[in-house]
């Protein structure tokens, strides 16, 4: 059969069509499959007999606690006297800083269970607690026709939504993680802070008990009406309840059609890509604002241990992951990875590395820093270009951290501290701290009412303060500073580490205020003597090459001679309140083991005798 020419040239293009075609599939899907979350390091991976992971820290990284839980005297606390705290979110709005987090009397999932908000000007100092959503009470005849009263826990993945109008929305869930439950609750944040009536802005589809709330649309506001609306259009954002809602009957088309994922957070890393995490080192992405998603896969080159991971674009346009980079059930340290794409990470830094006692029993209670959050994009920006991420330390006290950006492991140069030149009250620019509630470390005025110092407060008996200063990795160095001891009941630590957190040089200043140095082979106790109410000039002068050090006080050197502890280069310095404590071994959690009630530490309510340190005038030079 012959071919008429203009036959011939629709069958050449069409066949040119469809190869093309398939050629531009093709190579759409290799491009689709390369859009993957990847850990580049060789550090993925947190060595668990550590609580820091024996992992650098992010250099001026700043821990504060938002809450202590306090069973015996609640009115230091939140006025409940609940132990199991957890799931905390965050959001920046109207020139504070608001936390959203869940409370129990004891333990994970169980009634009755509360939302709880606090607020803080500066994310440092934060206003006790109220109550956002209380217990939920509901009442019904059993099949035995008795009636029965009944509460419900709470679980919740979002806890804020700031509205195109301005309106911020307030959200939780009464119910657990099993798509049962009451459903999703909302309120407003009024400009004076107060919070407006609470609305159910959605029911689970199966709940057939009493409704306490009205209907967000019952509301005589049309901008709440509004923005409540809105949030639901999100089809990002919303997804925030794909875990809690996934038996709806309408979740494959509001949500996925695919099988859950859980604790869902995003970024975006351009108009036409954003990324999905989930726990379980889930992952997926969206080309088109949500309407389309990828089916949830895995990203296998992250460490997982089992709690949340939070991803965000920075305001230095790289991205950060926080999580915890732990194959054990426990969940320590926390840490932070930064990438220039948002798919191609890499260093892994401590945000927190800290793993205190745990003072209350309690059902489901990881140990460690854990169940992570940030500032979702869209709900407010603080000033600055800092990170700032919540989590729960031992699903027991509430924590928040300030990451400075860009986010470094090292420091060059020479340092020179003054903190006359830094804000009372304010940041301690350069410096880690870790600082509980009852151990502040802030900048105050120092004894004399005049000059700015570093001070080091301490009245917890299961807990301690702590200032690290990262310096530059020279093998030759002499560090300085001046140091008053206005109440020292028990010991103060100043260690020298090197960047695994190993201590080559371990300074005990003990209750009597003498100084005991590990391999000081000719100590001289009435030259280590130092004076409380008086301030001193300290001084460490090492070589890591000789691995040799000498200490001296108030311009005299009154210890040399003395050898490393171990092997290693100094690059960070250690001032703590209590004793050294990151190799405790911590018995490992084991999921579902609530067969018996455990006990409470002893006096963990308690305040203990004040200890309190200032320190002034922090350097560093090199030395010939």
């Amino acid at each position: 059969m012959v071919l008429n020419k203009t036959i011939y040239m629709k069958y050449i293009i069409t066949i040119y069509f469809f190869l093309g075609f398939g050629f531009s599939i093709q190579s759409q899907n290799s491009e689709n499959e390369n859009i993957i979350i990847q850990y580049t390091g060789k550090d993925k991976t947190a060595n668990i007999n550590f609580h820091d992971g024996q992992m650098r820290p992010a250099v001026g990284t700043q821990n504060y606690q938002i809450l202590r839980a306090n069973r015996s005297y609640p009115e230091t606390a939140e006025s409940t006297g609940w132990t199991y705290n957890h799931a905390p979110m965050l959001a920046y709005w109207n020139g504070h800083f608001f936390c959203e987090y869940l409370s129990t009397p004891v333990g994970e999932h169980s009634s009755p269970g509360i939302t709880l908000l606090a607020k803080s000007k500066d994310g440092m100092n934060w206003e006790k607690p109220q109550i956002a959503f209380p217990i939920y009470f509901t009442s019904g005849l059993t099949d035995e026709g008795k009636l029965e009263h009944r509460d419900y826990h709470m679980h919740q993945r979002m806890g804020f939504y700031l509205a195109p109008n301005g309106k911020l929305l307030v959200m939780a869930h009464y119910g657990g993680n099993d798509g049962d439950g009451v459903g999703r609750v909302v309120r407003e944040m009024y400009e004076d802070f107060t919070l407006g009536p609470i609305y159910f802005i959605r029911l689970n589809d199966k709940w057939e008990g009493e409704v306490n709330y009205p209907i967000f649309k019952e509301s005589d506001d049309d901008e709440f009406i509004a923005a409540c609306e809105s949030f639901m259009s999100d089809k990002i954002r919303r997804l925030q309840w794909w875990e809690e809602d996934y038996k709806a009957d309408d979740a494959a088309t509001f949500y996925m059609p695919y099988e859950r994922a859980k604790a869902f957070c995003f970024y975006t890393i351009s108009d036409s890509l954003t990324i999905a995490l989930f726990k379980a080192r889930m992952m997926t992405w969206t080309k088109d604002g949500g309407k389309t998603w990828k089916k949830p896969f895995r990203a296998e080159t992250l460490t997982y241990g089992g709690a949340k991971i939070w991803g965000q674009k920075l305001d230095n346009d790289q991205y950060a992951l926080v999580y915890n980079p732990t194959d054990s059930p426990n969940r320590h340290p926390l840490c932070v990875t930064i990438s220039n794409d948002g798919l191609n990470y890499n260093h892994l830094a401590v945000v927190h590395g800290e793993v205190p006692v745990k003072r209350y029993w309690g059902i489901e209670k990881r140990p460690g820093p854990q169940y992570v959050r940030g500032i979702s994009e869209g709900n407010g920006n603080p000033p600055g270009d800092d990170l700032w991420v919540v989590y729960s330390v031992n699903k027991e006290d509430i924590w928040i951290s300030r990451i400075p950006v860009p986010i470094k492991r090292t420091v060059d140069g020479p340092i020179n501290d003054d903190f006359n030149k830094m804000e009372t009250g304010g940041l301690v620019k350069g410096w880690n701290i870790y600082s509980p509630k009852w151990c502040p470390v802030k900048l105050e005025k120092g004894p004399d009412g005049t000059n700015t110092c570093l001070m080091l407060k301490d009245f917890d008996p299961y807990d301690y303060a702590r200032a690290t200063r990262v310096f530059s990795n020279i093998s030759k160095q002499r560090i300085s500073f001046d140091l008053f001891i206005e109440s020292n009941p028990e010991s103060f630590y100043i260690d020298i580490c090197s960047k695994k957190g190993e201590r080559l040089i371990k300074i005990l200043i003990n209750s009597e205020n003498i100084i005991e140095v590990n391999n000081d082979k000719a100590r001289n106790q009435n030259s280590l003597k130092l004076f409380k109410g008086k301030w001193h000039k300290v001084s460490v002068e090492f070589d890591s090459l000789s691995a040799n050090y000498s200490i001296g006080i108030d311009n005299d050197i009154v210890s040399e001679g003395n050898k490393f502890n171990g092997e290693g280069q100094p690059e960070r310095i250690e001032f703590r309140t209590g004793e050294y404590r990151l190799d405790r071994k911590i018995t490992e959690y084991k999921s579902g083991d609530t067969s018996k009630p455990g006990w409470d530490e002893p006096n963990a309510d308690v305040r203990t005798e004040e200890a309190i340190f200032y320190i002034q005038n922090f350097s560093t030079e090199l030395i010939d």
